[in-house]
């Protein structure tokens, strides 16, 4: 067992009886808390309690720069949860996004006999999949059987109860740097709380986003972060593909900074106020206050065309979708990937991307915010908080998961047989 596998800490059976859920998604420009509590019989499976939001600090580039500052501003994001939930927690589905996240699609198969394929040889494959992944100094956070195979039948969902000799599994792994996700639970251990569970940022909000049909039949979820840009490919109901670019909302407003002589927090206001991804648009000879440094050092009132200010956004956001384009092209999955993309994030929300990312990425795109927008009231129903509400999602949903089946196959292997050797191989295997 790895040492990131050490610090986590499954659910209690204290915790499954109260039925508390909390997810912290800690991202590049704010910190979010969600507590719900599990609801069997309605539509989302829960109820949102409360939820805290702080901006984030000493978290860049999906790595920590500054271990108190963060683990401050999580305190604070929890303490606002707890005080509107009126529930105390200890423990959290955490959120992981970043750079440095890497998919890897592997494929495996194994011998039926000839027989029925039965639940035992499902999780034999996978296990025999996932034991492809490893990769040195990287930690799995997930990893899905996108389809399977049965002899020469490729696209089976569920292969349980069919006939043939050789059963074959595609599965989507998505793996993180072992130091990264370790200092990200020391950082949330300080604010005293456990990690209950590590799961994908970008895998998170395609749960947070997607309708049930876009799942099942296939579409991309494009996420403007404020540090990363990400593609969720979702085919067959589980994540298929996920595809990361270094640049982000911040990157925008970096840009409107250097580019006028403003200051960060002016950039970032005039983005959000009057930023448009279109050149072209109308309205753009309307003249707009534009905060300028002067030469003591302060910010000065000026004014500008607007289009100057599209003419600084439009590079970097096509820019930022052309790699996430030819990413995809170069992905395994390019001959089957869906034609359906939606937006989400909050850069996302930028005025007129939709229609650039229509153009560049030539398919159709709707903008998404969480689909269970209604019950996390007006404060969370915004696409800025949709990876925060897919963590709840994707946690509860509980899809199916080769680095679950291949464990309890490498458990119930070990659980009869008490050769040392045998240990040290099994022990060498999740360990290097």
């Amino acid at each position: 067992m790895s040492r990131v596998q050490n610090r986590l800490h499954g659910p209690r059976s204290a915790g499954r009886s109260s039925g508390l859920i909390a997810a912290l998604d800690i991202g590049c420009s704010k910190i979010t808390c969600l507590i719900a509590k599990r609801d069997p019989v309605g539509p989302e499976r829960f109820t949102l309690l409360g939820g805290g939001c702080q901006q984030s600090r000493g978290f860049e580039a999906g790595s920590i720069t500054d271990m108190e500052g963060l683990e401050r501003a999580i305190r604070l994001a929890v303490e606002d949860a707890e005080r509107q939930a009126g529930e105390r927690i200890g423990r959290v589905i955490l959120g992981v996004t970043g750079p440095k996240l890497v998919c890897r699609l592997v494929s495996a198969q194994v011998s039926t006999g000839g027989g029925t394929v039965d639940a035992r040889a499902v999780k034999r494959v996978q296990l025999a999949a996932v034991s492809k992944v490893a990769m040195k100094g990287h930690q799995i956070l997930s990893a899905h059987p996108v389809a399977f195979r049965v002899d020469d039948q490729d696209g089976v969902r569920d292969p349980r109860g069919m006939h043939g000799q050789r059963l074959g599994v595609l599965v989507s792994a998505v793996l993180a740097p072992e130091s990264v996700l370790l200092n990200l639970i020391e950082c949330v251990g300080r604010a005293h709380l456990e990690v209950e569970r590590l799961v994908p940022a970008a895998i998170a909000t395609g749960m947070g986003t997607l309708i049930d049909d876009e799942r099942e039949n296939g579409a991309i979820c494009f996420d403007f972060g404020a540090g990363v840009t990400t593609a969720a490919v979702y085919m067959n109901g589980v994540p298929a593909w996920l595809g990361l670019v270094p640049a982000g909302g911040a990157h925008v407003t970096s840009d409107i900074a250097q580019g006028l002589g403003t200051t960060f927090a002016a950039a970032e206001r005039l983005k959000t106020v009057h930023g448009v991804t279109d050149p072209g648009a109308p309205g753009h000879a309307e003249r707009i206050d534009c905060p300028k440094l002067g030469d003591d050092g302060r910010l000065h009132a000026a004014r500008m065309p607007r289009q100057d200010l599209s003419n600084i956004i439009a590079p970097r956001i096509e820019e930022t979708l052309e790699i996430l384009l030819g990413l995809m092209s170069a992905s395994a999955l390019k001959k089957v990937l869906p034609r359906r993309g939606v937006l989400t994030g909050g850069a996302s929300q930028i005025s007129g991307l939709r229609d650039t990312a229509k153009s560049v990425l030539s398919m159709p795109v709707r903008l998404g915010r969480p689909i269970n927008a209604d019950r996390l009231g007006e404060g969370f129903a915004n696409p800025a908080f949709s990876t925060a509400a897919g963590l709840l999602t994707y946690h509860i949903a509980d899809l199916p998961d080769a680095l679950r089946a291949s464990a309890q196959v490498g458990a119930a292997g070990m659980a009869g047989d008490g050769s040392i050797v045998k240990k040290a191989f099994f022990w060498m295997r999740e360990n290097f």
